[in-house]
């Protein structure tokens, strides 16, 4: 009977080992674009992925044209690669894609230094989760976590807490927002953790980070010379719009 017993939790266990945990996530880009990003994660592995752009409009005529400054074309998906970790830093590996350039970046980041509040909890997506705040390259966040999801690890490059993160965003801002729409814990979806980008232009995230905000300057001029001379929109070169307002390096 005993070793039956043994039996059974060592057979439970493999099986919890083997689950997969899908999270869909709503991220809101700006006050006119939001997308989604699927988080999934086994046996210590995790795997998020953002995809294409749903713009809600909500511009008037005269801006629709400005706005879609590529002019319509689909943006790729984005994958973010990673471990589940309690480490003081995590190694990402993520694609972009820059002016019709593939990129694969290697990032390494830093533990943020969470302070949890117990006293403060909200129900996200079913699950009853526990505030935390910290700063993340140079943003102030606010995260809630579920504890009854132990996965260390969360939507972006986000981690670090003894929950899975189900609702993060940047403080005094209406966008770079992520929040759980659904979670599955026992999904089936079939998916390559590990995935080969062989036709990415491998590059360093100094270098990425330069290329992007080269891109993003030229856009700012076509949006700012397309206004009337009577809007006045002051974007300065290198104007960051993201959580990362401010790199290791910098």
């Amino acid at each position: 009977m005993n070793k039956l017993f043994l039996f059974l939790i060592i057979a439970f266990s493999q099986i919890c080992e083997a689950q997969q945990i899908h999270v869909r996530y709503m991220k809101v880009l700006s006050s006119f674009a939001t997308t989604h990003e699927d988080l999934y994660i086994k046996n210590n592995q995790a795997l998020s992925i953002q995809d294409s752009i749903i713009i809600q409009n909500k511009l008037n005529d005269s801006w629709t044209t400005v706005v879609n400054l590529d002019n319509g074309k689909k943006p790729p998906k984005q994958y973010f690669v990673s471990d589940l970790t309690n480490d003081d830093e995590k190694n990402f590996f993520f694609t972009a894609n820059v002016d019709n350039r593939d990129f694969f970046i290697y990032d390494n980041v830093l533990k943020p230094e969470w302070k949890i509040d117990e006293t403060q909890t909200k129900m996200v997506a079913g699950y009853n989760c526990t505030k935390a705040t910290s700063t993340f390259r140079g943003s102030k966040i606010t995260a809630f976590f579920a504890k009854d999801l132990p996965y260390s690890t969360g939507p972006f490059k986000f981690y670090g807490l003894p929950g899975l993160i189900l609702d993060i965003r940047v403080d005094n801002m209406d966008h770079e927002i992520w929040k759980a729409e659904f979670i599955n814990i026992d999904d089936q979806t079939i998916i390559t953790y590990k995935p080969k980008f062989l036709n990415k232009e491998k590059i360093s995230l100094k270098d990425y980070v330069e290329t992007k905000e080269a891109h993003m300057n030229k856009i700012f001029k076509k949006v700012s010379d397309a206004l009337p001379s009577s809007n006045n929109i002051n974007i300065t070169n290198n104007q960051r719009f993201t959580v990362e307002q401010k790199y290791e390096w910098e």
